[in-house]
């Protein structure tokens, strides 16, 4: 982007960022007993201008980069994780379809996230997840475009979206998915398309079937989209999918990245109120005073300290992950680890919360174990962070893959 973003207009975009942030943490209690979508932040989010950050100025936006995105988002988390985790899927869509789009694709949507369109992407399937070959297909039509079947399982940001993009693989014109692992891969494409369904989740050839019950992030409100004929249009074909995603997942693993690292400043906020003022009284054992206060006990000061490290080299690591990006220092990278050695982040990050959440619970005590209290539904919407890709396990076993494979040793 040629014209970006200024500090001042930064700044502005920040405040706002901030300003609903404290909204998020007003009402997300709310709707995380609820097991509901918070619907009242989409019109305040909207009004917020927040959507239009990543957006270059061309097609109207602000012309934010990653490490401004990154920014806003962690500080929307450090309101409250889950609302903020369902506005997470806008951002990294904006972020990757920026990449793929053709330069008319982008000046018809992208102008359209900047006046105010939500958008979001549901790609897992409940076989094999994100990295399976897409089973749902995209059947040709004799006018022209595509009918989708088939059902996606992680459609977060469903019910304030307003346009959709997914993948599917074409088939022929009978449905039938092509017959070899080759063909599969290369007709998996990228498609988007507007979304426009009633109070009911019901549209034309597409519908919302509310089934959102996890652990945690419970106002995310991530439900299954059935595809029962949804057309496409030609024009909404953007790429191949595999070969057009894994050069801009950054956008998704550095932004789940953010989500958590804003839950770290909220884990340290909170402890440290708590912290800072419990009294346990008259003591006996471990520890002996008449009047003993926990900010003084010393595996509480440390606790803290270990805390508060953690936080600062997440922060770290995800903005300056980002800054490299921005100065493309992931040029110097060999081409297939940069994906898994950008998601270094997002596990790293991943780790700590998971850590810094029993940690916290740990220092504050049985109080913390009651359903309803903030250290509980940290510790709740912290373990979502395990399932995002890359996830660890997966980002180890394909960096060990690459480095083990024979023509890498010859070389």
């Amino acid at each position: 982007m040629s014209d970006t973003i200024t500090d001042a207009e930064f700044d502005a975009a920040f405040a706002k960022a901030q300003e609903l942030s404290e909204y998020f943490r007003e009402i997300g209690p709310e709707y995380d007993k609820k097991n509901t979508f918070a619907l009242p932040t989409i019109e305040k989010f909207k009004a917020s201008g927040l959507g239009s950050l990543a957006v270059p100025k061309e097609y109207g936006g602000q012309g934010g980069n990653i490490l401004h995105t990154s920014k806003v988002i962690s500080e929307l988390s450090r309101g409250d994780s889950a609302i903020a985790l369902a506005y997470n899927m806008h951002f990294i869509m904006v972020g990757m379809c920026l990449g793929l789009f053709s330069e008319a694709q982008n000046k018809q949507w992208m102008s359209r996230v900047a006046d105010g369109a939500l958008v979001f992407g549901p790609f897992s399937e409940q076989r094999a997840g994100f990295s399976g070959l897409a089973d749902m297909t995209a059947v040709p039509q004799p006018e022209g475009g595509w009918r989708l079947y088939g059902k996606k399982v992680w459609g977060t940001l469903a019910e304030a979206a307003d346009i959709i993009t997914t993948n599917a693989t074409i088939t022929d014109a009978e449905g039938n998915l092509p017959d070899t692992f080759e063909e599969r891969v290369e007709q998996e494409s990228f498609f988007v398309a507007d979304f426009d369904v009633d109070e009911n989740g019901q549209g034309d050839g597409i519908r919302i079937e509310k089934t959102w019950d996890a652990l945690g992030m419970h106002a995310t409100g991530t439900h299954t989209i059935h595809f029962e004929g949804f057309y496409i249009p030609e024009d909404g074909f953007v790429c191949s999918w595999r070969g057009g995603a894994f050069g801009v997942l950054e956008w998704a693993s550095l932004m789940f990245a953010s989500i958590y690292l804003g839950m770290q400043y909220r884990v340290l906020e909170e402890a440290r109120a708590v912290l800072s003022k419990k009294t346990l009284g008259a003591t006996f054992g471990a520890i002996a005073a008449a009047e003993t206060k926990v900010a003084g006990v010393g595996h509480i000061i440390d606790g803290i300290g270990d805390i508060a490290s953690r936080v600062e080299l997440s922060r770290r690591v995800v903005y300056r992950t980002c800054q490299e990006l921005i100065d493309g220092d992931d040029d110097q990278w060999p081409l297939e680890l940069r994906f898994p050695y950008i998601g270094l982040a997002k596990t790293f990050v991943a780790d700590n919360v998971l850590y810094m959440t029993r940690k916290a619970m740990s220092l504050v005590g049985g109080s913390s174990f009651r359903r309803g209290a903030i250290f509980e539904r940290l510790y709740r919407d912290s373990a979502a962070s395990m399932f995002q890709p890359l996830n660890a396990d997966q980002s180890c076993t394909y960096i060990g893959e690459q480095l083990l494979a024979p023509e890498e040793l010859a070389d």
